[in-house]
Order: structure tokens, then sequence, then C-alpha cells
């Protein structure tokens, strides 16, 4: 399935600026939004990468920049308020580091246990491939009791013990109409009316704590984009659909939260600089972790180009160990540093997955490199230099890591998009990503 194109690169840049002045972001980069891009045969549609396109969209495509925005749409009927309230993202601390006030207590987390070893063959920093060395250690043992320090469990590599959340062994408090049908859940946070979309595995089982993913939208896109697409094909994997809940937040525009009721919603994305996103993915985690039994040690985020700075941004934020949550591991696809970021410092050594299009000439190439570079450093990582693609796609490991806390960049010949030149007739990436994923 290829992405198609809407806007030029000149007036998709223009586009995003705009949008982030009036969000109050200063960051310069700049995203591109699908424009009636193909439906998948399974029926999810897909974003589309920059450059122009000409021609209507075929049916089932996604809605981009320039399609109808639903104006004033409403959000579902019956959303719950998160019973935990929403968390601040107050000030930030000496060394730039956000911490929240008012966070929720550490249920004392539980150390991990021992690693698997990493997986041969992939390609080294320094281009040469590589066997698998040792696996992972335990995780770090959280601190049990409240207050603003307190830190969760944070699993090891594969074979940690999960944590466990409220809602293991209970019946779930969000009911079973309001998921699995893509309708949005109304959530409050700081005072506004946000909204997610929630993914349960069929036959969910209350007694076994599953994985969670965020799923962050790019701009233009929305929380209704993410399910149609599975979660950027994440969960087109029979073992990620039966072992992970996914959640979708909906981003804002010009500071108000967006609404829209179609596949997709102009200028809607992720301006973060007073935190208020990160608010936003506290309540939610907080709502699902008290309604499902959520492995509190397994969290993962992933988000392409605006969403991916997102993913970027919640590393940073609520990194591994975090409070109220942290993090396993993020997934950023073509994105950028400095979109979502606000006054928020990488300093919380984190798993990261990266992914970038050589050709990318919305979001540069070597941002990307620097994103992995920099995690690469807090992870204790040898210095890293990523191979770069002229054929297929090419997966490089930073040698030298701290256990449990590896950085992988794949770079391939590609536009900005979230849904890279499929290799084979098959998409690679959503692979790639629960490989990186499932170790933990």
């Amino acid at each position: 399935m290829s992405l198609s194109r809407s806007m030029s690169r000149v007036s998709l840049s223009t586009a995003l600026a705009a949008a982030l002045a009036l969000a109050g972001c200063g960051a310069a980069g700049t995203d591109t939004p699908g424009s009636g891009g193909n439906s998948a045969s399974g029926g999810s549609s897909q974003n589309g990468s920059g450059g122009s396109a000409s021609g209507g969209a075929s049916s089932g495509g996604t809605t981009g920049s320039g399609g109808k925005t639903s104006s004033g749409g409403s959000t579902a009927s019956g959303g719950v308020t998160s019973s935990g309230g929403t968390t601040s993202s107050g000030g930030s601390t000496g060394s730039g580091g956000e911490t929240s006030s008012g966070g929720a207590t550490s249920s004392g987390g539980t150390s991990g246990g021992g690693g698997r070893a990493a997986g041969g063959g992939r390609t080294g920093a320094g281009g040469g491939t590589t066997s698998g060395s040792g696996g992972a250690g335990g995780g770090q043992t959280g601190a049990a009791g409240a207050g603003m320090g307190a830190t969760r469990g944070a699993a090891g590599s594969s074979g940690g013990t999960p944590g466990k959340s409220a809602g293991c062994g209970k019946m779930p408090t969000i009911a079973s109409s309001m998921y699995n049908n893509g309708n949005p859940i109304a959530i409050t946070v700081g005072g506004k009316a946000r909204r997610y979309i929630l993914s349960v595995p069929t036959g969910y089982d209350n007694t076994k704590p599953y994985k969670l993913v965020i799923a962050w939208h790019q701009l233009d896109g929305n929380d209704k984009q993410m399910y149609s697409q599975n979660y950027y094909w994440l969960k087109d994997i029979a073992e990620v659909a039966s072992s992970v809940i996914f959640v979708a937040p909906n981003g804002e525009k010009n500071g108000t939260p967006c609404t829209g009721n179609s596949v997709a919603e102009s200028g809607c994305g992720w301006p973060d600089s007073s935190g208020a996103q990160i608010a936003l993915a506290d309540a939610v985690v907080a709502q699902v972790e008290e309604s499902f039994c959520i492995d509190t040690t397994r969290i993962f985020a992933e988000g392409w180009s605006y969403g991916g700075s997102m993913s970027y941004r919640t590393a940073c934020s609520r990194g591994t160990g975090a409070t109220p949550f942290g993090v396993r591991a993020v997934a950023i696809y073509n994105g950028a540093s400095s979109l979502s970021i606000g006054n928020c410092k990488p300093a919380v050594p984190t798993a990261m997955y990266l992914s970038h299009g050589t050709n990318d000439t919305v979001l540069s190439y070597d941002g990307g490199i620097q994103m992995a570079q920099t995690y690469a450093k807090l992870n204790g990582c040898s210095t890293f230099s990523p191979a770069k693609a002229s054929g297929n796609h090419i997966c490089s490991m930073a040698m030298g890591c701290m256990a449990g806390l590896p950085v992988e960049f794949c770079s391939y010949v590609g536009p900005h998009t979230g849904d890279p030149p499929k290799e084979g007739g098959s998409r690679w990436q959503p692979a790639e990503v629960w490989k990186f994923f499932s170790q933990f």
C-alpha cells in the first residue's frame, strides 16, 4: 500500500510552521498528512508522505489536511473521567528534566528477572554485522511508598517479573461498549474535554498482565486514524493482537482539543510546551490501568512525524522507572526532537527504536540520527553512527549500552512516511518494532 501525498513540500512546511506558531510551539519542523490515502485490503488507511499528488482519493482512504474536517464533532457518549484525576506536569528539575507534581504513588516496582541474550545478526554501530551479546540483566527495583521521588519497577530484558496494575483480577470498569469499535472515550484532563480510543485483545483475561502501547498520531491525523491503521499496523501481527492493549490519544489544534469525527483532522497535533499532552497520557494510562490488567513495567509509545516527536517527549518526561508511569521503550518513525519537547531535557536512560527515510524532505534524516545518538549516550552506549540504507532497509544497534537499554536505528530509502516502502510485497517495520519491544 502506498501513501498518497496531498501538498507540496513548501506548502507542507508552511502549514506546520503556522500550526506550531499558533499552538505556542517554537519548533520549525514540518509534518505531512495523508490526503486520500489508498485503503488497505483489510480496510486500514494510511498516512501520506511528503510531496504532491493529483487525483481523487480512493474509497476508504484517509482524509488528509485538505480533507473535510468534522466541525464541532462530539466525543462518544458515556465517556468516563479518570478516577485518579489529572497529573500536573509542573516544574523542571535543575537539570532541566521535567518532574510531575501530585503524581501517583509507586506501587513498589518489581525487580526484573533474568535477561535473554540479544538476537544476532543486527548491524553494529560501526557498520559490521555483530552477533548478539549477553542478555540484559534484571531491571531496576521500584521504590515502595508514596512521593514524587518514587520509581516504578523497570523490568529487565525478556523474562522480567511483570508489574500488575489495579485492574488485575477484577472486572473492567470501562464498559465493553466503549472499546474495540473505534469510538472515542471521553476523559477530562486539566479542565478540558479530551478523548482517546482503546483496543483490548479478544478473550481478555483479567489475571494476565498485558503490555500497553500508546500510539501518537501525526499532524492532521487523529485517534480514529490510529484505530483504522491498527496503530501503525503493529496490531496486524497476531502475537501483538493477543497480548497488547492499545490506546490512541487525540491531539489539539491551537490549544483546543480536536473533536472531529472523520478519520484524520486538519491541524490536529501535539504542541506540548505546557505539558498538556503528557498530562493527557498520565490520565489515559491511569484510567486504563484501573480498569484492565496492565503490566506496569512494559508500557510503550510509538508515533510518526509529530507523533514521533510526542514519543520522544514521552521518553523524556516519562522515561523508564518514572511516575506516575514510565515507558519501557519508545518507537519513533521519521520524527524530530523539537516539535513537542517543551522544556524537557532528556536525562533518563530509556530504550529507543528509531527509523527514518533517507529522502525525507520534511523532517531531516540527520535529525533522526541525532535523536538516536542522544539516547545512545544516555544509555551508556559506544559512539553510534548508524549505517545508511542504499537498497533494502538496514537496522543498526548501538554497541556497549547498559543492560536492558538498547538503541536501534533503521534506515530506509524513502520519503517522509509512517509506512515505509514495502520489501518483498510486505511491510517490514511492524515486525522490526515488535522484535524490539518484545525483548523486554
